[in-house]
């Protein structure tokens, strides 16, 4: 059941809804935003830890590149037959364990076939009597380690012959065929007790010294390799120290596993990460493949609270307003409960007796008092809707306080949409509150010039000059209640120029008195009003076009009409609906107004 102005007796007024949903999508809107805005910082985050891993190992082999090209480059300028204390020399001021961390060493493999084999053993046995290769093997061709600096630590290495092994072999005749630093793939090195991935790095060595030597291609100029071993867990440990790091990584060769922090042994590991990426290089002739994931460390300190602030804050501001609005309704059903009861006796007794007259004008003035605490409600209700209303839109700025370098231009619409319903509706409650107040000021008598007051009104609405007025004032001085006739005269120019279709146009007034009233006119030459909608503008919240095409309460008639009914005065609207309308009514002597 419902009231004449659509207020349930057993729920909320309609506004009621309207500005709890509006409020909700208002949180909702803000919490998604800044939780997306929050999501795209932590994920580019995650990315460029990711990316700078990938940099930090391509970066450190690239270093370890150089090194051998310098070794290449020291082997131009050793003797011929340079021996293995030439070798220690360069090693040593290279100071390839300080300068190059992680590094296992770096040497010299020489390159030989089968007919040079006697007499590169000879040679070297004159410095290192046990010298031999290792392991043995069908090849026609050998590649022996025969230098490693420090050869302390990779004893074992000496004289290993790389063709005994497809993964060294294969990889160190790419670098002869190619001329281009390669490694292996993933092998174990015969210096490491612990059996762990390692690879061999090889950069080819070419020279002018065929036959007669003790190694190098017969028919080229391919002498052999400068090369070193690595411990991949060793080389990672010199390139990134796994300490406060934000990411886990992995590196895979063909399936096989190189290196791994993937698990719960390692330093900061998550086992459920927030974000996971792979990523595939080339490194040196070999696909690496990285697996990288977000760390416990990295959820730690990219935990982003400002969303969950939002939302919370939102849902206090939305159950304190549905709490506020349950204590208006409460209040509402009350008063209009007991008008309708009032009516209902009222109604009853009527019918069953009719002589009882002094008794219905009781009942009259009750329902009258009644209707007073109806107006009553209506006031409270839009006066104290207004303070949450406030609420939400500082709450609106703040948020685009804190966001607004991170909008899209998107967001910049929604943001700037949302302000706009919240004007809207904070010009709605100024309406409804200016809509109650008709008929409850204690208004005074003032004399004024009609035409002068009437064009200085026209003057404060038509701030653009775009509209030209025209005043015929037949009235001159009255004495008369300002307020509610400036009330009417300012919605009826306001609507003229409002709801004009055109950028510009001409209002006419027109005033004279009559023999027991003034006649009062205000014409536009706007679009006109169709003969079937001419009633339903004083409808309260009636307005004929959308409210984002005319920005208005659908209140300013709505107004006229009651301050007209309330001094009893006859009005009407003339319009052929096409073009103009003229809005015509009748406004009381001082006389009549003194005897309301």
């Amino acid at each position: 059941m419902q009231d004449q102005k659509g207020i349930s007796f057993n729920g909320f007024h309609w506004s009621h809804w309207a500005v709890i949903s509006l409020s909700l999508l208002l949180t909702l809107g803000a919490w998604y935003f800044s939780n997306q805005q929050a999501e795209q910082k932590t994920k580019a985050q995650f990315d460029f830890q990711a990316e700078q891993i990938v940099s930090l190992v391509q970066e450190r082999m690239e270093k370890y590149e150089e090194a051998l090209w310098a070794g290449v480059a020291a082997l131009h300028t050793l003797p011929n037959n340079m021996a293995r204390a030439d070798w220690r020399i360069f090693a040593n001021s290279l100071k390839v364990e300080d300068r190059f961390p992680g590094i296992n060493g770096i040497g010299v493999i020489h390159y030989l076939e089968q007919d040079k084999l006697n007499s590169y053993l000879a040679w070297q046995r004159e410095t290192t009597p046990n010298f031999t290769l290792h392991p043995a093997h069908t090849k026609n061709e050998y590649w022996p380690i025969t230098y490693i600096e420090p050869q302390v630590t990779n004893q074992a290495a000496v004289g290993l012959d790389m063709a005994h092994e497809i993964n060294r072999y294969s990889a160190a005749k790419k670098a002869r065929d190619t001329g281009k630093a390669t490694i292996t793939a993933p092998i174990t090195l015969v210096q490491d007790a612990k059996r762990t991935p390692g690879f061999l790095f090889y950069a080819p060595w070419y020279g002018d010294r065929q036959g007669g030597h003790f190694y190098g291609d017969q028919n080229g100029d391919f002498l052999g390799l400068v090369y070193s071993p690595f411990i991949m867990k060793k080389l990672m440990g010199g390139v990134l120290t796994n300490s406060n790091r934000q990411v886990n990584f992995s590196i895979h060769d063909s399936g096989e596993a190189l290196y791994s922090e993937l698990n719960e042994s390692s330093e900061n590991y998550d086992d459920n990460p927030l974000y996971s990426k792979q990523i595939e290089i080339n490194m040196y002739g070999r696909d690496w493949l990285f697996t990288v994931q977000s760390s416990s460390l990295f959820r730690a300190q990219n935990t982003q609270n400002q969303p969950l602030i939002i939302l919370a804050g939102g849902i206090v501001i939305d159950s304190l307003l549905l709490i506020i609005f349950i204590l208006l309704s409460r209040a509402n059903h009350r008063a209009v409960s007991y008008a309708d009861k009032v009516t209902q006796d009222l109604k009853q007794q009527k019918e069953e007796l009719e002589i009882a007259h002094e008794d219905l004008q009781l009942r009259n003035q009750e329902l009258e008092e009644a209707n007073k605490d109806l107006d009553q409600f209506a006031f409270v209700a839009s006066h104290d809707l207004k303070a949450p209303l406030r609420g939400i839109s500082q709450l609106a700025q703040w948020i685009e306080e804190d966001l607004r370098e991170n909008f899209t231009s998107q967001t910049r619409e929604f943001m700037d949409l949302l302000q706009g319903r919240i004007q809207r509706l904070e010009k709605l409650l100024d309406a409804l509150l200016s809509y109650s107040r008709i008929g409850r000021e204690q208004n005074t008598f003032e004399q004024f010039h009609l035409g002068a007051r009437v064009t200085e009104l026209f003057s404060l609405i038509n701030a653009n000059k775009a509209f030209i007025f025209e005043c015929e004032d037949n009235v001159g001085e009255m004495n008369t209640l300002a307020v509610p006739l400036e009330l009417v005269l300012r919605n009826l120019l306001s609507n003229a120029i409002k709801h004009h279709d055109k950028g510009q146009g001409t209002i006419q007034f027109k005033a004279e008195k009559q023999s027991d009233h003034y006649r009062i006119c205000v014409i536009d030459d706007g679009p006109g009003i169709p003969l079937q909608y001419q009633e339903k503008v004083f409808d309260l919240f009636k307005t004929l076009k959308p409210r984002d095409e005319v920005e208005s309460s659908g209140l300013g008639l709505s107004m006229v009409k009651k301050i007209l009914d309330r001094y009893e005065c006859h009005y009407q609207i003339s319009s052929n609906g096409e073009r103009g309308t003229s809005f015509e009514f009748e406004w009381p002597f001082e006389t009549a107004l003194r005897e309301e």
